[in-house]
């Protein structure tokens, strides 16, 4: 029950996180902005989180994993309340920055938390019941958000989010049991993490794996739009299949990240690829597009757990600034995809956001195989971490 309650919180900070994805086109039109320029709610909110986020989560680790656990969540509900309430796209960027800074300590807390509950060795087992939270927020958070947009208008979707943030706030305090937070000599294991090159070359992966996944999907919308000539509600119901494609993903990755965090991110790298290679010429075969949707939903959402695992793994000794580092690096890579993709748009065309996401990703298969073909090498140096097995 105790995990459960996690990933009730995450489904609401991540779909906080997530549904301006699916409301790019709406914000640009209400604020009159370029969609480029309203890319930017997404830029921001990952950029604080890469920037602000470490920090923060170093700061927090000391106190009780339910008390910091309560604050975030009340601080996002805030936010979003804010979010629907104002007609300023300045005052909504503010909110975003504020809520980006709060995910990494919210994420990282959350996850190791929950592998603290569930015991050694199951750290894929417990990140995947975690990311379900994640999941729901590409089955239901972001289409039916998209979806509220498109009747009510996108404040009732913030409204909406603070509603379920109180209510997560509420069962995390009720529910949650106590557990201690990380000893002050904790802080040491965590700065030490930045000179070990198993660590850094995992945080590089991530990058570059969420550079490549976010410059196609911050852009799925106007995306599947275009090429399948779909309207607001239709691509809600293709969002809701990327989601629903999504927990197969997270099912697998449950099952595959632990044996191997590094060789399965480059499988799923090349998935990823392959798709935004094909969609843009997948308009005229809804069979064909809804196949691709189905198979980029599972490899997105598995690129998660894959991440989260190899940062544990390689950062058992403070795992939840590892985990803080990962999630910053990974809102890092989201801001630049945004960034990315948004540029590619704006120069060739909404389609060109999916080619640069698969560029981005064969770079990612690259880092991988990198990695795989020296780790051998630094394992007999004495420079890899030993394994936790």
């Amino acid at each position: 029950m105790a995990i459960a309650v996690l990933a009730v919180a995450m489904f609401m900070a991540v779909t906080t996180e997530f549904s301006v994805v699916g409301l790019l086109p709406v914000l640009a039109r209400d604020f009159d902005i370029s969609l480029a320029r309203a890319g930017w709610f997404v830029t921001a909110f990952a950029v604080a989180a890469a920037v602000l986020g470490p920090l923060l989560t170093m700061a927090a680790s000391r106190y009780a994993p339910r008390r910091v656990l309560v604050v975030a969540v009340l601080v996002f509900a805030l936010g979003n309340a804010v979010a629907a309430l104002t007609r300023s796209g300045t005052v909504v960027l503010a909110v975003r920055i504020v809520q980006g800074g709060l995910l990494p300590v919210l994420a990282s807390i959350a996850i190791v938390s929950a592998a603290r509950l569930a015991g050694h060795s199951r750290e894929g087992w417990a990140s995947a019941r975690v990311n379900q939270g994640v999941v729901a927020t590409a089955v239901l958070g972001v289409p039916l958000t998209a979806m509220v947009a498109e009747r009510l208008g996108w404040p009732a979707s913030f409204g909406g989010l603070a509603m379920l943030g109180l209510v997560a706030a509420g069962l995390i305090g009720t529910l949650f049991p106590r557990l201690a937070g990380d000893p002050p000599a904790s802080s040491r294991a965590a700065v030490s993490l930045l000179a070990r090159p198993r660590f850094l070359a995992q945080l590089a992966l991530a990058g570059v794996l969420f550079t490549a996944m976010f410059a196609a999907y911050t852009y799925i919308a106007p995306l599947l739009s275009l090429v399948g000539t779909l309207d607001g509600v239709a691509v809600g119901w293709m969002l809701m299949l990327f989601g629903f494609a999504g927990v197969i993903g997270n099912a697998i990755a449950g099952r595959v990240a632990r044996s191997d965090p590094v060789r399965v991110s480059a499988i799923g790298s090349g998935a990823l690829a392959l798709v935004m290679t094909l969609l843009p010429s997948a308009g005229g075969h809804r069979l064909a597009l809804v196949v691709l949707v189905i198979v980029w939903g599972a490899a997105h959402t598995a690129a998660f757990v894959f991440c989260q695992v190899g940062a544990m793994v390689a950062g058992r000794d403070a795992p939840a600034f590892a985990m803080a580092l990962n999630i910053s690096v990974c809102n890092l890579g989201i801001a630049l995809g945004a960034l990315a993709g948004g540029a590619a748009a704006d120069r060739f065309g909404t389609v060109a956001a999916g080619y640069a996401g698969a560029a981005l990703a064969v770079v990612a298969v690259l880092v991988a195989g990198a990695i795989i073909i020296v780790r051998p090498q630094a394992a007999l140096s004495g420079r890899e971490l030993p394994s936790p097995d």
